[in-house]
């Protein structure tokens, strides 16, 4: 899994695409909307399963990714 400070949050999302094939990870339209997007990740299976956290916990998006980061890091 790439570790979300190393991309934009584009590169980030695509690349869940790609590490998560069993799941349906949702395609990221517009950035300004990471909120819906990431609430809709947290949904599928394997994010569930590790609890993964709520978006409406942080301010932007780097912050909650790194927190999905280290919650799907032993996936």
């Amino acid at each position: 899994m790439m570790n979300p400070k190393l991309a934009t949050l584009k590169q980030w999302a695509a690349s869940l695409i790609i590490d998560f094939p069993n799941d349906e990870v949702p395609l990221l339209q517009q950035e300004q909307d990471w909120r819906e997007w990431g609430d809709a990740l947290i949904q599928e299976g394997s994010f569930s399963r590790n609890n993964a956290p709520d978006t409406r916990l942080y301010q932007n998006w780097t912050a909650w990714a790194e927190v999905v980061f280290y919650a799907m890091a032993n996936f």
